[in-house]
């Protein structure tokens, strides 16, 4: 069974809440030369996919997931394999109905312990039938990683699988952190396969003044498109 290299939460330029400068076919371009066998663009609250891309990413030998990252009450969550209709998601019992509708999707818990708004926190535990894994987060140091070795034990104590991404949003750090997924270059295989925890990953350390100025690009990159289109 082949080990698919895979980056499964990138943020494009399309996406409604993220002032990102490179589209779908420049990080595809990135991913194709960084031997990447699978990703999926995952923008906040709007599907992304469609026909045209899929195909551009054939062309390249990768697999491209239908995703979206929805904010239910403001905390994110990570869709894969979605449909259209995740878009109208804005509740956990919203999701809930959109799972049974919809069992071939996967849903991630995305950054669940970090600090903010975003995150999940208690509401990870009080939905954790409805997360088929927990994200690893690429935003770490040596010594300050306390927020994914949370999620770690979170992801044991529930038996879930781990899975980490980059959380693209700056091209620069796509490497930063993937995964290995062992498993045929199809979704149901690769769901299963990170079902049965049959994915390993790279994660590289930041150092504690890479992570403020990541902050503060990411900060003044929001200031400025929220200021562009008001």
């Amino acid at each position: 069974m082949p080990k698919l290299k895979a980056q499964l939460h990138i943020h494009t330029r399309q996406d409604p809440v993220d002032n990102i400068r490179h589209t779908e076919r420049q990080k595809i371009d990135y991913a194709a030369k960084n031997g990447y066998d699978v990703m999926a663009i995952t923008c906040h609250n709007v599907m992304i996919f469609n026909d045209d891309l899929k195909k551009y990413a054939e062309k390249k030998r990768i697999l491209l997931i239908p995703g979206i990252e929805i904010g239910i009450n403001r905390k994110h969550v990570l869709i894969l394999n979605a449909g259209v209709e995740a878009q109208n998601i804005k509740s956990f019992a919203d999701l809930r109905k959109y799972k049974e509708k919809n069992p071939k999707c996967m849903i991630i818990a995305v950054h669940p312990y970090f600090p903010g708004w975003v995150s999940l926190h208690k509401r990870f535990d009080e939905n954790i039938d409805l997360f088929d894994a927990v994200e690893y987060s690429w935003f770490h140091s040596k010594r300050i990683n306390r927020y994914n070795k949370k999620a770690i034990a979170a992801a044991e104590k529930h038996n879930l699988p781990i899975l980490a991404t980059s959380d693209n949003h700056l091209l620069r750090y796509f490497n930063n952190t993937y995964s290995f997924i062992e498993a045929d270059k199809n979704i149901d295989s690769i769901f299963r396969a990170i079902k049965e925890k049959k994915v390993t990953f790279v994660s590289h350390d930041l150092t504690p003044w890479k992570m403020v100025c990541i902050v503060t690009e990411m900060w003044v990159r929001q200031l400025v498109k929220r200021f562009t289109l008001s």
